[in-house]
C-alpha cells in the first residue's frame, strides 16, 4: 500500500512537471514568434479599418478584419478579398467601374469585393453620399452636361457609369484610411488572402493586370 502510493505521488508529480514544461514551451513560443507587420505592401497584413459602408439598401458598419481567417493555410479553400481604392469624380475610377462588373462575374464566388470611396485633394473632386449610392448603383444622378453635377468630375450622370451594378460594399473612406494603405492616387487594387495577409499590390505590379494576377493566385473563374 505505501509503494503504491509512493508511485501514485510520482505520476502527480510527474503530471505537474510534464505540464509546467509544455506550458514554458507555449509561451516561448508566443514570445519568440514575430508579431505580424502591418502594411500594404505584399507579405504583410493588411491595415484593419472600421467605417460605415452601403450595401445597397443602408449604410452599415463594415470592419475588414472580420472577414479573415487566420486558420486559412495556403492552398486551403477560403474566401479572398479584392480592394479597390475609388475617387468618385476620377476619371480613371469611372472607367475602371466595367473592369470591376467583369472581375465580379468571374469571382464573386471566392472572392468578396470591397470598394472605398475617398476624395482626393483635386478641384471638382468631392463626393457625397448621394454620389457614392448613385456611381455604386448607375442610378440617375447629374447630367451628361459636364457641368460639374454627377460622377466624373461632373462630366457624367452615374447613370452611365461603365459595367453593370456594384453588388458588393462600398465603403466611405477617410484621409487615415488612406494614410494607412498609402494611397497616393485612384483607382488602386490589392488582393488579400483570405487570412488578410497581401497577396498582391497593384503599386509593386505595374506589369501585370489585376485579371492575370486573380487567375494566378485565386485559380480559376467561374
Amino acid at each position: 500500500m505505501v509503494q503504491k502510493g509512493r508511485d501514485d505521488d510520482v505520476r502527480i508529480i510527474a503530471g505537474f512537471i510534464l505540464g509546467s514544461i509544455l506550458t514554458v514551451i507555449m509561451l516561448l513560443i508566443v514570445i519568440i514568434a514575430p508579431p505580424a507587420t502591418i502594411g500594404p505592401s505584399e507579405g504583410e497584413l493588411a491595415p484593419d479599418f472600421s467605417a460605415d459602408a452601403y450595401n445597397g439598401a443602408n449604410w452599415e458598419n463594415y470592419k475588414l478584419s472580420d472577414t479573415f481567417d487566420y486558420e486559412w493555410e495556403e492552398g486551403g479553400d477560403g474566401e479572398w478579398i479584392l480592394v479597390q481604392f475609388i475617387d468618385t469624380d476620377c476619371p480613371y475610377c469611372w472607367s475602371e467601374g466595367e473592369t470591376m462588373s467583369d472581375l465580379y462575374s468571374q469571382w464573386s464566388g471566392n472572392v468578396e469585393f470591397i470598394t472605398i470611396t475617398v476624395e482626393l485633394s483635386i478641384n471638382n473632386h468631392d463626393s457625397d453620399r448621394a454620389e457614392v449610392e448613385a456611381f455604386r448603383d448607375k442610378t440617375n444622378y447629374g447630367t451628361e452636361e459636364n457641368d460639374g453635377d454627377g460622377c466624373n468630375s461632373g462630366r457624367n450622370n452615374c447613370i452611365n457609369r461603365p459595367g453593370t451594378i456594384h453588388n458588393w460594399n462600398y465603403i466611405e473612406g477617410s484621409s487615415s484610411i488612406m494614410k494607412d494603405w498609402e494611397i497616393t492616387g485612384t483607382p488602386f487594387l490589392a488582393l488579400l488572402q483570405p487570412d488578410g495577409y497581401v497577396a498582391w499590390n497593384q503599386y509593386e505590379n505595374q506589369g501585370e493586370e489585376i485579371e492575370s494576377a486573380m487567375q494566378r493566385l485565386v485559380g480559376g473563374s467561374e
